[in-house]
């Protein structure tokens, strides 16, 4: 008898509501709102830790400190969580790591846990794959060496942005926004276009929202937005803190507000605070299993995973990644792009996802239904991560099938994951 093919199911799915700038998150580290995520991805999951192991956790971070212990940010998730639920003999020897892929890095601690189900050389049945960034929290860097002469003494050096170095691409000498500006204009994309795109952002989300707070207010009338969960706790400042919605959406926007915004770069430039997503904090996590496993144990899934792609582009049109990452992504899996259901696109800037929708003619009505990162915010390394479980609960609230979530990623990348209701 032959043997079945693997398959990676998405068992279960949870992301914080997303925290802006000096917001909800403001003293809350990201290994805590990690915490909070997996926490609740196991709850929803519905596994019993002390029959069902745990054979890896993937984690994602891209603003690492470890003055903040965030080297250690898998074992110290899977250790937390663990006490949580009075586990000694599951989570706690289940071995970690930290990924990274700027951007896409959601998206990467998803492919790190694809390949080691898939692998023929692994016995692995469950990956626990979570993802998070407090951006709030990045810290000015002092870029001193160490002296020669003793180990513990500093050269004299300017103190750096942590957050903002990251913006710059020096061997390009080109910074992100100004990538978008350059795919914006070369796309035929108009700044307003682009005002018009983000004030749809935030429409989409309020909408979404107000039907979210339905569901909290009357449980079982409405499925909007079920990848968030309610996030109750208490930050290292002692504030309690009780949020169910993404904190950045403006309940006030207007056309004319967003176009008399002053453009960043230029006079005439598509880029304005209006038109560039949000920075944000918040997790992301899920559970991962290979399709038989979960069938043995009688757990039953959301979704699989048909595949995922990363692709490159120029790094001075990064925002042009998700149309490679996208069409080779189809290709590989032998799809028309008319089968896909619906799309979460990143919009890191509306000129970005404008251009991006204008070159694979992405239905604008199957698109960032809910609003994307210009109303909600991109909380960087978990923005692949929650774009996917978005995505997921959407496709089940319409009784779709398939969908692909993709971002364009820093240096001149896309990455993209095809999910499948199953």
């Amino acid at each position: 008898m032959s043997k079945q093919p693997k398959e990676v199911v998405i068992v279960s799915g949870a992301r914080t509501p997303i925290g802006k700038h000096g917001g909800y998150y403001n003293y809350l580290p990201a290994e805590d709102l990690a915490v909070l995520a997996v926490y609740e991805a196991i709850l929803r999951s519905g596994v019993d830790l002390q029959k069902v192991k745990i054979d890896g956790v993937v984690a994602g971070m891209i603003y690492i400190d470890s003055l903040n212990q965030q080297i250690y940010l898998p074992r110290n998730v899977a250790m937390r969580v663990a006490d949580k639920f009075k586990d000694k003999d599951n989570l706690r020897v289940a071995p970690g790591k930290t990924t990274l892929r700027i951007c896409g890095t959601g998206f990467q601690v998803l492919a790190d846990s694809f390949d080691q189900l898939m692998s023929d050389s692994e016995n692995a049945g469950c990956i626990l794959a979570f993802a998070t960034e407090n951006m709030s929290q990045t810290n000015l860097i002092h870029q001193g060496r160490r002296k020669k002469e003793s180990v513990w003494d500093f050269e004299d050096a300017p103190l750096r942005d942590y957050l903002m170095e990251g913006f710059n691409h020096n061997l390009f000498k080109t910074l992100m926004p100004k990538t978008a500006e350059l795919y914006g204009v070369q796309t035929g994309i108009t700044r307003k276009d682009c005002d018009e795109f983000s004030f749809l952002s935030h429409t989409r989300a309020i909408h979404a929202q107000s039907k979210q707070w339905n569901r909290f207010a009357n449980p079982g009338t409405n499925n909007y937005l079920q990848g968030i969960f309610n996030l109750d706790t208490v930050d290292q400042a002692g504030n309690e803190i009780s949020v169910w919605r993404d904190e950045g959406t403006k309940y006030d926007i207007s056309l004319h507000e967003l176009a008399s915004l002053r453009p960043m770069l230029k006079a005439d430039g598509l880029v304005t605070p209006g038109t560039a997503s949000q920075i944000s904090d918040g997790a992301a996590a899920a559970v991962l299993m290979e399709r038989s496993f979960a069938e043995k144990h009688n757990i039953p899934y959301l979704a699989k995973i048909k595949g995922y792609q990363f692709s490159t582009v120029p790094p001075e049109i990064m925002g042009q990644g998700p149309v490679p990452a996208i069409k080779d992504l189809l290709a590989k899996l032998n799809m028309k792009q008319a089968e896909i259901d619906l799309f979460e696109v990143n919009e890191a800037f509306a000129a970005q996802y404008l251009g991006v929708e204008k070159e694979l003619g992405l239905p604008r009505d199957r698109a960032n239904v809910n609003g994307g990162a210009i109303a909600m915010g991109h909380n960087i390394a978990a923005t692949g991560l929650r774009i996917t479980i978005d995505l997921v609960y959407e496709l089940k609230r319409r009784g779709l099938k398939t969908g692909i979530a993709s971002a364009c990623i820093g240096g001149g990348q896309g990455g993209a994951v095809c999910v499948e209701i199953v």
